[in-house]
């Protein structure tokens, strides 16, 4: 059903199956302004052999999508920010194509705009259209929908995306992070747990506008990252992370979560997420849409089909598809696709324009 109706738009999501199984996440074939069939591969580990994709699309540099895997390819695609946070988080040179987050690049000869999405630093979406004029819009992770266009085909994601979840509704709570540090600057030792990308920086920058003008320590990677995105970070110091018990002279700290368990008891922890699942006191904060929001964004793209591809494991994606069918969208989840190749089968691929015509 999906499938027909993606190849009347003149699009076809695939998949690539590896010796470990399936490799995230998804390709887009399409055919551009000159009927050539092109390749797109969105947030994807890197396809080994000669057989390659038109371009590697890199939305943002978390791990989970797979920058690393692709960030040494000349087919990568990401924005200014992404590339110097790859650079820095694997220590590598990327040496794909870099653009300003806002600007339209060619592609292949496909015109490609790219769209901020304010989930991480030069975080972006990806829209083009294909020879019959269908908008193919690509988010990754969104923390804020409000420059989206309308499409025709919306790839996205659901990190938060289960609407009978409870933890995948929330507000944020800035101010109960303004308490604390307020409460406990200078007088009690306070850790942070957050992400080195994205929410540490978050966490320094609200430190600095509250008016915290103390050291922060963190990991030097961190530290490094915080002096590149943020502008006002103010004295960072760098810790070792891998057995805190041995020192605990820092004041104020910001750590990935899994570190503050190694922390000595002279320090109040806390975890900067609207997850439920640590063991310490959560102070709501995230850099993603909660199911309302992501909802609500599906509405406003007014797509005529979703595909619904991140988490790349687990049952969000689906409970999210189902939840936008309920609401009367034409909506799939990466778990639907059935158009999938086998990366060793390098003849099946170069045959694929046939077999899956468009």
């Amino acid at each position: 059903m999906y499938t027909k109706e993606l190849a009347q738009a003149g699009v076809v999501i695939y998949r690539i199956k590896g010796a470990s199984g399936m490799k995230p996440h998804l390709c887009v074939r399409f055919r551009d302004e000159d009927g050539i069939i092109r390749d797109f591969a969105v947030d994807t580990s890197r396809t080994p052999g000669k057989v390659q994709p038109d371009a590697y699309l890199i939305t943002h540099a978390h791990s989970d999508h797979f920058g690393k895997s692709t960030m040494n390819s000349e087919k990568a695609w990401c924005s200014y920010e992404t590339a110097k946070a790859l650079e820095i988080r694997y220590e590598k040179e990327f040496c794909g194509n870099r653009f300003v987050t806002g600007s339209t690049v060619s592609i292949e000869g496909t015109r490609v705009r790219t769209i901020p999405v304010y989930h991480t630093p030069g975080s972006c979406a990806f829209m083009w259209e294909n020879d019959v004029g269908t908008k193919i819009l690509v988010t990754g992770d969104v923390k804020c929908a409000a420059d989206l266009p309308k499409c025709d085909v919306l790839i996205t994601e659901a990190s938060y995306g289960d609407p009978d979840d409870p933890s995948c509704h929330f507000s944020e709570d800035i101010r109960l992070f303004e308490e604390i540090v307020s409460e406990n600057a200078g007088r009690t030792k306070i850790a942070f747990g957050a992400y080195d990308f994205g929410k540490a920086q978050k966490a320094v920058s609200l430190l600095r506008e509250i008016g915290y003008d103390g050291p922060i320590f963190m990991s030097e990677k961190t530290a490094e990252l915080t002096k590149c995105f943020v502008e006002n970070c103010g004295d960072l110091e760098t810790v070792s992370l891998t057995d805190r018990r041995k020192n605990d002279g820092e004041d104020l700290l910001i750590v990935p979560p899994p570190s503050l368990s190694y922390l000595p008891s002279s320090y109040r922890r806390f975890v900067l997420t609207c997850r439920r699942d640590y063991p310490y006191p959560n102070i709501r904060m995230s850099d993603h849409l909660d199911a309302d929001g992501l909802s609500s964004m599906v509405d406003d793209c007014d797509p005529e089909l979703t595909v619904v591809y991140h988490p790349n494991k687990g049952s969000r994606p689906d409970r999210f598809a189902a939840h936008l069918r309920q609401k009367g969208h034409e909506a799939m989840s990466l778990s639907q696709i059935r158009n999938i190749f086998n990366v060793h089968d390098a003849g099946k691929w170069l045959k694929a324009a046939e077999e899956l015509s468009i």
